[in-house]
């Protein structure tokens, strides 16, 4: 950490001292990380997505969803069928807990409990497959992300 001369008011502090005669002279005041101290929002990730279809509404389960495909600003979310659901890819990942669902490239995500193989390709992509037989070829920008989260880097 590096120090700085800072004022009092400066800094965001948990619980703030009072001011000792080193804050009062104008001493250097060792520089805080105020993003690491706040206290931010616990993390809510959706348990549910619901899908307008053209006279109802289905309400499907995350933990029944077995991938997502983006098409455009919608995404095509595969579980019992198939639902076209309006919200880009991006937009329904940040909704959804990591500890479950993998981005593997700019069009898909998949669910973990399906993924059954993992085959590498050139040039650090990979294909997957999913339990039901399904192949999806990775993108090389998700090689870390899917290496750090099933454990192979």
């Amino acid at each position: 950490m590096r120090s700085e001369s800072l004022r009092m008011e400066d800094c965001w502090l948990d619980s703030p001292r009072p001011p000792g005669p080193s804050r009062v002279s104008g001493a250097p005041v060792e520089v805080v990380d105020r993003a690491a101290l706040r206290p931010g929002p616990l993390a809510h990730y959706a348990k549910r997505i619901a899908v307008r279809l053209v006279n109802r509404i289905a309400i499907v389960p995350v933990e029944e969803i077995l991938r997502f495909e983006a098409e455009d600003n919608y995404v095509r979310i595969w579980a019992d069928g198939p639902y076209l659901h309006r919200e880009t890819l991006t937009g329904l990942c940040a909704r959804l807990d990591p500890t479950l669902f993998l981005r593997i490239h700019r069009s898909h995500a998949v669910s973990l409990r399906v993924l059954r193989e993992l085959r590498p390709r050139p040039h650090g992509e990979f294909n997957l497959v999913l339990c039901d037989g399904t192949e999806l070829r990775s993108g090389r920008s998700y090689r870390k992300q899917i290496e750090a989260t099933l454990g192979l880097a």
